[in-house]
């Protein structure tokens, strides 16, 4: 069994699905979030102790109290990364601000894969009415908006962010010089469209008491017709049934 109870399928060249399922934390993936948080939080120059990565951690969630959908959002987040770290994708973006303690603003990840760029989103929500296709096409919605946004949209440039975590996390010249263009080209309006980029939009699905694993078929079914509408260059659509937030917070309270 993978650590992730996980399924791949690949639609086309284009589009790849990935299916995954975690009702509790087996040994195997409490010993992969063990090996990987420190790199995910603070990129390969990561030097602190596994105790403060997650105390960090910690006073972070604490200082939510009962703001649940962030933290949920953080989790769902966290678990995307290990995931595709998992499956080789390069990480070029640190999880956290710069600035502070929290979540990082702009893209949610920035990844290399094959010498490709890939531009990830992931959206959740504890409200099992909710599809996922519906937060698939809610992660769509909002990278196609940052890509293809500039400056006079009024919005936060998102490559400006992208451009100084791929500093700290791993210099890539051919990468920061490509970011660091994209930037010039949003602050002088120079205008992209998705079709240009690779995507990973990511949807988790937290069940509590409603846990069930998800319908591989009928998903997949789905997908296809939505497959039609994607106008990325290439995309990786990860969804994710998640029983709870409980395990990874007693992980990091551990």
């Amino acid at each position: 069994m993978t650590i992730f109870h996980e399924t791949q399928i690949s639609l086309s060249k284009k589009v790849t699905l990935h299916f995954l399922n975690i009702e509790n934390y087996s040994h195997d993936l409490v010993k992969l979030i063990e090996d990987e948080i420190g790199f995910i939080r603070n990129g390969p120059l990561n030097d602190e102790d596994l105790k403060d990565v997650k105390k960090r951690i910690k006073i972070w969630i604490d200082k939510k109290g009962k703001e649940e959908r962030a933290k949920n959002g953080f989790i769902a987040e966290f678990i995307c990364h290990l995931y595709l770290r998992y499956i080789k994708f390069e990480q070029y973006s640190l999880f956290k601000n710069l600035e502070e303690n929290g979540p990082k603003k702009g893209f949610d990840g920035l990844y290399l894969l094959n010498n490709e760029v890939w531009i990830v989103e992931s959206k959740s929500t504890v409200n099992n009415k909710k599809s996922h296709k519906s937060k698939i096409n809610e992660a769509y919605k909002d990278i196609k908006t940052k890509l293809e946004s500039s400056e006079e949209d009024k919005v936060n440039d998102p490559w400006e962010n992208a451009k100084n975590h791929i500093q700290i996390t791993n210099p890539n010249k051919s990468l920061s010089e490509n970011v660091k263009k994209l930037s010039s080209d949003f602050i002088n309006n120079r205008k992209h469209k998705i079709k240009e980029f690779n995507i990973i939009p990511c949807s988790t699905i937290y069940l509590n008491d409603n846990w069930e694993i998800i319908d591989i078929k009928d998903l997949e079914n789905k997908f296809k017709i939505e497959a039609k509408k994607i106008e990325a260059k290439k995309i990786n659509i990860i969804c994710i049934n998640k029983k709870s937030i409980d395990d990874f917070v007693n992980y990091i309270n551990s």
